[in-house]
C-alpha cells in the first residue's frame, strides 16, 4: 500500500444524511479511505438528527458519526470577508475552517456550488463524487 499525505474532510451535514441512508451509498468510502480522517460538528449533526425517521438510518447514521472527528462551533467571523453563504450554512464553513480541513466536502449545490473548486481559509471547497472520484485510489476494499 502507498503511503498517503493525511487529509482531514470536513463533511457537511448532507454527505452525513446520505451516507447513512443506506449501507450500500457511495459516500460510505468516505471511512473506507486510507489517510482521510472524516471531521464533522456538532452542528451539522444536529441538522442530520432533525430529518431522521426510519430506525435503519439513525442506526447508521449514529455509527458514523461514532466514527468521525466531532467538532465544536466556531466563531463565525472565521469566515473570510467577501465569501457569501447564506446564514445556515456559516456555522458549517466556519466549523471547516477552524478544525484546519483541507476540504470541505458538501453536496449543497444551492448553497455552496459557488464555491466549488474555490479555497476559503485555505480549505478546498468540493462535491462529495468528486472528492471520491479524485482520491479513489485511497478507498480500502
Amino acid at each position: 500500500m502507498p503511503d498517503f499525505e493525511p487529509i482531514r474532510v470536513f463533511l457537511d451535514a448532507n454527505v452525513l444524511f446520505s451516507a447513512s441512508y443506506s449501507d450500500r451509498n457511495r459516500f460510505l468510502q468516505f471511512w473506507r479511505m486510507e489517510g482521510v480522517a472524516p471531521v464533522t460538528s456538532r452542528y451539522a449533526i444536529a441538522e442530520v438528527r432533525g430529518h431522521l425517521i426510519r430506525a435503519g438510518h439513525l442506526e447508521r447514521f449514529e455509527a458514523l458519526v461514532a466514527k468521525t472527528d466531532l467538532v465544536g462551533d466556531v466563531d463565525l467571523r472565521i469566515i473570510p470577508s467577501g465569501v457569501v453563504v447564506v446564514e445556515k450554512d456559516r456555522p458549517i464553513l466556519a466549523a471547516a475552517i477552524g478544525a484546519s480541513t483541507g476540504y470541505l466536502v458538501t453536496g449543497d449545490k444551492n448553497h455552496f456550488s459557488h464555491l466549488y473548486h474555490a479555497t476559503v481559509g485555505f480549505v478546498s471547497v468540493i462535491s462529495p463524487t468528486e472528492f471520491l472520484d479524485r482520491f479513489a485510489d485511497r478507498v480500502m476494499d
